[in-house]
């Protein structure tokens, strides 16, 4: 069994600097039950998991990695763990190769796409992607990227969904815009000018593109040009924008309601 009694011990100041974000190594920091659950299930390995023996119990989920624990009192794990009640467990893993967009060809003819302009907050993009999964979103692409995929808020917040979604991070919108019509696939996108209630719109389509922009600035000019409708939320206070997971939640749970129970 491997111990490690001291917070000056290198694998702990390692540990450490990882909870800052994407390093040269390409490995990032898992902690909690079930956002490791997820990633093993998602095929991400881990590189070195370190338990809390007063904490944790869930000993059948490291079973076959006893080689990699790493043994840590509770001081240390608090002083090192992110978060509370996050079980006993922190890991370190490793990337796996991203997905390449222009590789993929659709062959459902009932696929909803959630393309994300510009997010910048962590915790935002994290509650995007639970409730991507909850709606069973086949396609999540990324452009303009603010923030790293697998930074701590993003796994908290997606409650580790971020390891079993198809994820794509492609820079150039142009070959996300040739690859939807390449794929047959309907943009549709929001904004507030020229704009079209959701609610009155067709949004059933088989083949369906959502693009959702960044918390202030929204989605970029070229989306607003090459969409084939721009659609909005109608709002009935004093406010003229939602939180931009909550506009996630509405609009694909519209598509859903048309699509299905309609």
């Amino acid at each position: 069994m491997k111990k490690i009694y001291s917070l000056k011990n290198t694998k702990i100041k390692n540990l450490i600097k990882n909870y800052k974000g994407k390093n040269k190594n390409k490995v990032f920091l898992v902690e909690g039950i079930k956002e490791f659950e997820m990633a093993i299930k998602g095929l991400f390995y881990p590189i070195e998991i370190f338990i809390c023996n007063k904490i944790f119990h869930e000993y059948n989920l490291i079973e076959s990695f006893k080689s990699i624990i790493f043994y840590i009192n509770v001081n240390i794990f608090k002083k090192i763990s992110y978060r509370e009640n996050s079980g006993g467990i922190i890991a370190l893993f490793k990337e796996k190769k991203e997905n390449v967009l222009k590789k993929i060809k659709i062959s459902n003819n009932n696929t909803l796409i959630l393309i994300l302009d510009g997010i910048e907050k962590p915790g935002n993009l994290g509650s995007i992607l639970r409730i991507a999964n909850a709606v069973g979103i086949n396609i999540i692409i990324i452009c303009n990227m603010k923030t790293y995929i697998f930074n701590s808020n993003v796994i908290r917040s997606s409650l580790g969904c971020v390891f079993i979604t198809p994820i794509f991070i492609e820079e150039k919108i142009e070959v996300i815009l040739h690859w939807l019509k390449k794929n047959d696939v309907k943009i549709f996108t929001t904004g507030f000018n020229n704009s079209s209630n959701i609610y009155s719109t067709k949004l059933s389509y088989p083949r369906i593109a959502i693009i959702f922009g960044s918390e202030d600035k929204g989605v970029s000019d070229i989306w607003l040009e090459k969409a084939n409708k721009i659609i909005k939320i109608p709002m009935f206070g004093n406010i003229n924008s939602l939180n931009v997971s909550h506009a996630v939640s509405i609009i694909t749970y519209e598509i859903i309601r048309q699509k299905y129970y309609n």
